[in-house]
């Protein structure tokens, strides 16, 4: 965009000079001088594009800064999420295991008392 605009503007300076150094007169500085104007304009306009497309850069790099922070929050929170979630399936295998236990165990003296009290019931029958 910028060699566009020194190219312009060179070619421009470039046609006075030789307009000047060949001398066709008035009527061709005339026309050289609106010709050296209209670029001018026209450089500016692409001058004051080139400005505003530079600030719509900045903002979308400002946002995409943003999003990329809250990005990483949410990796981390999910993260987060996720060795809580593991922490809680160990416990929960854990405890699963403890309860098979007591259960087994629980069966265990069930049937014993169950034993005793016919050891009980026969030794009073006897």
């Amino acid at each position: 965009m910028i060699e566009f605009i020194a190219g312009a503007v060179l070619g421009a300076g470039g046609m006075v000079a030789k307009d000047f150094l060949t001398g066709n007169g008035q009527q061709a500085n005339a026309a050289q001088k609106r010709e050296t104007e209209q670029l001018y304009a026209e450089n500016e306009k692409l001058r004051d594009r080139n400005k505003q497309a530079e600030r719509q850069i900045e903002d979308l790099l400002a946002e995409l800064e943003q999003l990329r922070k809250k990005s990483k929050s949410s990796d981390n929170d999910r993260d987060d999420l996720q060795d809580e979630l593991d922490s809680a399936k160990a416990k929960v295998r854990k405890l699963t295991t403890q309860n098979d236990e007591l259960l087994r165990k629980v069966k265990e003296y069930q049937n014993a008392c169950t034993n005793y009290e016919q050891e009980i019931s026969r030794l009073k029958n006897s």
